[in-house]
């Protein structure tokens, strides 16, 4: 076998990303090739980047020839963190019931809906990053590769940030609920079936809609309408908005609804309801106590107010008031202590508005003699003082023309109080007091159709 010396071919593939040597070794005497002459070799070629020392090694030592020996490996470009969500809210279960500080546990409180109010952050998309940079194997950089990224997809009644392409926020007041992985903000919490245990008292800062009944202990209280399908028992139902009850109001005289706007229900049995506007009942109301800011209409073929004390503001309408049997049934209309109250509150709201007029003038006047006095020497903080006094100065005649109106609007209210009324389409029975302001009449005996009025200082009836 003649001798010859080692040899080696080093392959740097197409994409750099590897080097490759094939290795012959010496025959005979011929020469090796020893890991420094391999280095020396493909530093030559510009490898300098993911050198394999160990396989350059066990190359060089073998006795047989060695193929496609991997002796440089790219250092690979990472890939990024993936995008993410992060959340600013949390969607309670409401299925713990509240522990008291006495130790008691509260089965009507199950926790607070999960809500949030317009211009909230919901949540935010964090972008993906990018991954650290690679080399190959001649030494060239490799950029990083970006991480997965998220497409957000706007639930209804969220939005974007006007600044800020990845944060969302609410578009309005609502309820926050996650579905199939969509944030949506709905203005109506919906209730499939009773107010009871299972759901706990309900608190809420838009509408609620109940499919069932409100049941005796609970409480639903919301900012918007209120509509429940069923009934009321001895509950508390408070509404910032309308009241719509389809079914009726009945218990042992436990129960309270109130509204800031209309109350409007099939019946009502001994239990009591107030609304800042109308009442309207679809049926009858036996002994309740109602209150509206305006006026009590029971409409419809079984319309009767029987029992209890109904006042309002500006009218009562029924088709009877009473019974047979008698039942004392009191009826007010055109009495508003509120109004009496806006009325002081106004009056003595103007008589301080004036005399801190008058004391802002004379203060003025003095700081503007010391200031003539002074010939100009007049102190710097004087003459802040001066400037800031005149400036609330000029804001009193504005004050009084808002607060006159105000008086004015509440006068026109009286005016209207004053022409209050009670109408009966049918029928009037015993033992009914009509009272109109201040002034009453007992019914003694059973009157046909009538509407009762004020006239010279006297409650009269008018027939119908």
């Amino acid at each position: 076998m003649p001798d010859s010396d080692a040899k080696i071919e080093i392959i740097i593939a197409d994409n750099k990303m590897k080097a490759s040597a094939n290795y012959f070794p010496a025959q005979g005497s011929g020469k090796d090739i020893c890991l420094e002459d391999v280095l020396s070799k493909i530093e030559s070629l510009g490898v300098n980047t993911g050198i394999n020392h160990e396989n350059i090694e066990v190359m060089c030592e073998s006795y047989t020839p060695k193929i496609n020996v991997i002796i440089a490996n790219a250092i690979p470009p990472q890939l990024g963190e993936k995008a993410r969500i992060v959340t600013y809210f949390d969607v309670n279960e409401r299925r713990k019931a509240i522990e008291k500080e006495n130790g008691s546990v509260d089965f009507h409180d199950l926790g607070e809906i999960s809500a949030t109010t317009k211009g909230q952050e919901l949540y935010r998309k964090v972008p993906p990053t990018i991954g650290s940079s690679g080399k190959d194997v001649l030494g060239n950089e490799l950029p990083g590769f970006p991480g997965n990224d998220l497409k957000i997809v706007l639930g209804r009644g969220t939005e974007f940030d006007k600044d800020d392409s990845n944060l969302i926020r609410a578009s309005y007041d609502g309820e926050i609920i996650v579905s199939k992985g969509a944030v949506q903000i709905s203005e109506v919490h919906k209730i499939d079936g009773d107010v009871d245990y299972s759901t706990g008292n309900i608190k809420f800062n838009g509408s609620v809609k109940i499919k069932g009944t409100v049941k005796s202990g609970f409480k639903v209280e919301a900012e918007g309408d209120i509509e429940i399908n069923g009934n009321v028992e001895d509950a508390e139902v408070i509404g910032g908005n309308d009241i719509i009850i389809l079914g009726g109001f009945i218990g042992s005289g436990e129960g309270f609804v109130h509204s800031k706007r209309d109350v409007i229900i099939k019946f009502v049995e001994n239990q009591r309801i107030e609304a800042d506007r109308d009442i309207v009942i679809n049926g009858p109301a036996y002994h309740s106590n109602l209150s509206a800011g305006r006026a009590i209409i029971s409409q419809g073929r079984k319309s009767v107010i029987v029992g209890g004390q109904s006042e309002a503001k500006i009218s009562i309408k029924a088709k009877r008031f009473g019974s047979d049997a008698g039942a004392s049934t009191v009826i007010k209309v055109g009495v508003d202590p509120k109004l009496a109250e806006r009325l002081k509150n106004v009056e003595e709201s103007i008589q301080k508005t004036k005399e801190s007029g008058e004391k802002l003038e004379k203060s003025v006047v003095f700081l503007y003699r010391q200031k003539i006095d002074k010939k100009g020497k007049f102190p710097p903080e004087k003459q802040a003082l001066l400037e800031k006094l005149e400036k609330i100065k000029k804001t009193i005649p504005d004050k009084l023309k808002i607060l006159e109106e105000a008086m004015q609007n509440i006068l026109a209210e009286q005016k209207e109080v004053g022409k209050a009324s009670v109408t009966a389409d049918i029928a009037v029975f015993p033992k009914v007091i009509i009272c109109i302001g201040q002034q009453s009449m007992l019914v003694g005996s059973k009157l046909e159709p009538s509407i009762f009025q004020m006239f010279k200082g006297e409650v009269i009836r008018l027939s119908k």
